[in-house]
């Protein structure tokens, strides 16, 4: 399979990859979905489209990368800024159809962008601790539907 070219992917920080900006929790399953990724993209291609700021998302990065719970590039990842109410595909890209974005809560992304939104269901509460936590599977889903979106 090889990859689309100029497709970048931008991935929600909590809820999808994570649990939140304070607990922290991966998101079971999270460095083998980033490294499927990687291979579908391209790592220059992933980008970080988060409320978190950007300091705050280089610690956990961090973290995550010195865990070894993410490949070793995450926290060398794109970050969006971005502002509005609304996160807007434009901030990623000028051309909104080279741009996939991954998120728990559509309201943020714009009805006109929608098309362009892989919904992953909200990494919530009550978190197992024990890995792998086989209750969920989201990020595997995910992936799935990024495949579908890429090579139909």
């Amino acid at each position: 399979m090889g990859k689309p070219t100029g497709i970048t992917l931008a991935l929600d920080l909590e809820g999808v990859l994570i649990s939140n900006a304070v607990s922290q929790f991966p998101r079971p399953g999270l460095r083998e979905f980033l490294e499927e990724c990687e291979k579908l993209f391209g790592k220059e291609q992933i980008c970080i489209f988060t409320t978190v700021p950007e300091n705050l998302f280089r610690e956990i990065a961090n973290t995550l990368v010195v865990e070894q719970l993410v490949p070793g590039w995450f926290n060398q990842i794109r970050y969006v800024d971005w502002v509005g109410e609304h996160k807007d595909l434009r901030f990623v890209d000028d051309d909104i159809e080279k741009v996939i974005i991954v998120d728990d809560y559509p309201p943020y992304i714009k009805q006109t962008q929608k098309h362009r939104l892989i919904v992953a269901q909200q990494y919530l509460e009550p978190y197992s601790h024990e890995l792998p936590d086989l209750n969920d599977v989201e990020l595997e889903a995910v992936l799935a539907k990024l495949k579908l979106m890429l090579f139909d």
